[in-house]
């Protein structure tokens, strides 16, 4: 009908112009853009939205976290329809000149490739940002996954664009890819690596999201805020990002403290080295010295020093060291239930090492530092009461 159209208002105008004539084409391919204009106005203006709500009430709980993912993934599936239409038209509209069809049909096809690939990541995008959101400790390894799928798409289209470019089919291409097999190999090294390293990290549980971990070599020490296919990211405490390659996790060793972060208390190990010229007998009027002091009076009267007090030959480190038990005891920030024990470690030439082993049960970083802190002020400052002193190199004393 609309070939007769051409004809009748050709004639009309004195024109004798066969109905494949090139002014007949031109025209045809103005109203074709005017047709392709509106189904892309009426895409972006009406089928997108209504896409967009769709995908609004698939996940109606997470409206905010997913709005830009949802309207990325509405408007690449609004324009896979004005591409199907065209598809669907151009040789009956175009029969006339079937080069061009041939033409047309292949840019149409690669136009709706790239969209649907464009698509499918969309979509992947979206599925993971609504499993990051409702579990945000997930030791499922999502990232690395997603990355996959994502240039396994690429690949795919990559591969239809090409076949129909080249007019061969896609088997034809594929059969061709295990010549190349050692190249993509070579190009590919990283990806496989992560991807094998991702599986083993996931099924051994070895990090997940949130993990502080230490990997001197990278210079990383904090938080792993991103398991991604090739990369690890880790936000160090220092606010700075270390990117660590995430086969190195399994190549290299790490120091991983989720024990700590979910066990009973963090360790407190360290020790006060104590002049060994200072070490001796206490006689009982330095017993009663002791006992007259009134930072150590409820310790006099607890059952260990009752105990002690009484031996004839009790050194001032032996009833020292119960008083430190003695105050890890009546602490109430240190775990009573974990390890918990004043030892003494082999003397050596800056004096005799008495070890505070314990285990604070705050966790948090400024709160244990702040407990470490006490609890060692309190131990130096009552040394002197029992006529111990911590040993000093004569270089560094302060001014008399």
């Amino acid at each position: 009908m609309l070939d007769t159209w051409f004809v009748q208002a050709a004639q009309a105008a004195g024109l004798d112009w066969p109905v494949s004539h090139p002014a007949f084409l031109f025209v045809r391919l103005l109203l074709a853009f005017i047709l392709l204009a509106a189904l892309f106005t009426l895409a972006r203006r009406y089928l997108r939205p209504l896409l967009t709500h769709l995908l609004d009430r698939l996940d109606g709980r997470l409206e905010q976290e997913t709005e830009r993912d949802r309207r990325t993934l509405a408007s690449h599936l609004a324009h896979l329809v004005p591409a199907a239409v065209l598809i669907n038209s151009v040789a009956p509209y175009f029969s006339h000149w079937p080069d061009f069809v041939l033409l047309l049909d292949d840019a149409l096809w690669v136009y709706l490739y790239l969209v649907a690939g464009l698509a499918f990541a969309a979509l992947i995008n979206f599925v993971c940002r609504i499993y990051a959101t409702l579990y945000p400790a997930s030791n499922v390894p999502y990232l690395g996954l997603a990355q996959v799928l994502k240039l396994l798409d690429a690949i795919v289209i990559g591969i239809l664009i090409l076949s129909t470019l080249l007019g061969k089919s896609p088997v034809y291409l594929l059969s061709g890819l295990g010549a190349l097999t050692a190249v993509l190999l070579l190009v590919f090294k990283d990806t496989i690596l992560g991807l094998v390293a991702s599986v083993q990290l996931a099924t051994n549980k070895m990090v997940s999201l949130g993990d502080w971990i230490e990997m001197p070599k990278y210079g990383a020490d904090g938080a792993v805020i991103e398991v991604a296919l090739t990369t690890v990211k880790v936000q160090n405490w220092d606010n700075t990002i270390t990117t660590i390659p995430t086969y190195a996790l399994i190549a290299d060793s790490f120091k991983n403290w989720r024990g700590m972060q979910q066990s009973g208390g963090r360790r407190i190990k360290r020790a006060l080295k104590i002049d060994i010229h200072s070490i001796g007998f206490l006689d009982e009027q330095e017993k009663q010295q002791i006992s007259q002091h009134a930072e150590l009076r409820d310790f006099v009267q607890s059952d260990s020093a009752q105990q002690l007090l009484p031996l004839p030959q009790l050194t001032n480190v032996r009833l020292y060291r119960a008083y430190a038990e003695w105050l890890l005891r009546q602490h109430p920030k240190i775990n009573q239930n974990m390890t918990l024990m004043v030892r003494q470690l082999e003397s050596n030439e800056v004096g005799l090492p008495l070890e505070i082993y314990c285990f604070c049960a705050d966790k948090a970083w400024v709160n244990y530092e702040q407990v470490q802190a006490e609890l060692f002020e309190q131990l130096f400052a009552t040394l002197p009461l029992f006529t111990l002193s911590a040993f000093q190199r004569l270089g560094h004393r302060g001014p008399a």
